[in-house]
């Protein structure tokens, strides 16, 4: 078939389409992106789970913390405390991924209560959750 036309017949007549007078594009579904380059086509899952959204929260939070480490003056590998007040949706993201922000932050302790009179301090807003993060040296 390649190069040659295609016959179509519609409402009584009979078309001849050639490839060239043809255009094909992807059409995401609902929940779906879809990109396309040439012979390419990637579709994306667009959806967001409470995984992901709590995922995004804590990489959030330890970017936030991160620019406080630098505000702060801290050397790169220094340690810190981190004493933390929020909204309850950023807590669970905060509790669920612990592990992965106290080791990208360098966190020996981190508490949920307010932060102490000699830390470095910032309060911030994001994703409509509301944080009071305190660090210090440890």
């Amino acid at each position: 078939m390649a190069g040659k036309a295609l016959e179509v017949t519609a409402g009584g007549e009979t078309f001849q389409i050639i490839s060239e007078e043809v255009e094909v594009k992807a059409q995401a579904k609902s929940g779906f992106a879809v990109a396309e380059d040439g012979a390419y086509v990637a579709a994306l899952v667009t959806e967001l789970t409470s995984e992901l959204v709590q995922e995004g929260l804590a990489r959030e939070f330890v970017r936030r913390v991160q620019d406080l480490r630098k505000a702060a003056e801290l050397d790169v590998a220094d340690r810190i405390e981190m004493f933390v007040e929020t909204t309850p949706g950023l807590r669970s993201a905060i509790e669920a991924h612990q592990e992965y922000i106290t080791s990208e932050t360098l966190t020996s302790n981190l508490s949920f209560t307010t932060p102490p009179e000699d830390s470095s301090v910032v309060e911030d807003e994001f994703e409509a959750e509301k944080v009071k993060v305190g660090i210090k040296k440890a």
